[in-house]
């Protein structure tokens, strides 16, 4: 069995963060660069969770804290990726756990994220940590053909 921390992520592990979300298909200098699309307006803090063996990144979230004119200092959870072989594990409730402390020892009124509906595990994650459904969203979008000039 491995030995796995999860914890805030520290400056030195910039590129095992790269080097995960690599193997996860994404681009980890773009996602540190990304403004977050949240309700929350403006970020105010944004750090990285992550559950680490021996050096190596097996699981990261970005947590994004904002300010919500109705509630107050909100944090909001993307970019959640576990490494395939490990997703069947409880490594995700433990990631869960872990921004939930980060969230009470930063007095957050609330934690959000956005999912795929498609997602069914990764929602009874959530759901199974205490998170309620707050609404449903339609994402739509125009395209228009490719202009020569």
């Amino acid at each position: 069995m491995l030995d796995i921390e999860v914890r805030l992520a520290t400056a030195q592990e910039r590129t095992a963060l790269d080097q995960f979300y690599a193997r996860e298909g994404h681009n980890f200098q773009q996602l540190t660069a990304q403004a977050a699309c949240t309700p929350i307006g403006a970020t105010k803090e944004t750090m990285f969770i992550v559950a680490v063996s021996e050096g190596i990144v097996l699981a990261a979230l970005k947590l994004d804290i904002g300010n919500d004119p109705k509630i107050g200092k909100v944090g909001f959870i993307q970019h959640f990726e576990i490494e395939d072989e490990l997703e069947q594990t409880d490594l995700g409730k433990m990631m869960i756990e872990k921004i939930i402390e980060i969230a009470e020892e930063k007095n957050l009124s609330a934690l959000d994220t956005l999912l795929n509906e498609s997602r069914k595990d990764v929602i009874d994650l959530y759901t199974d940590s205490g998170f309620v459904f707050e609404r449903k969203e339609i994402y739509l979008r125009k395209k228009f053909k490719s202009r020569i000039f």
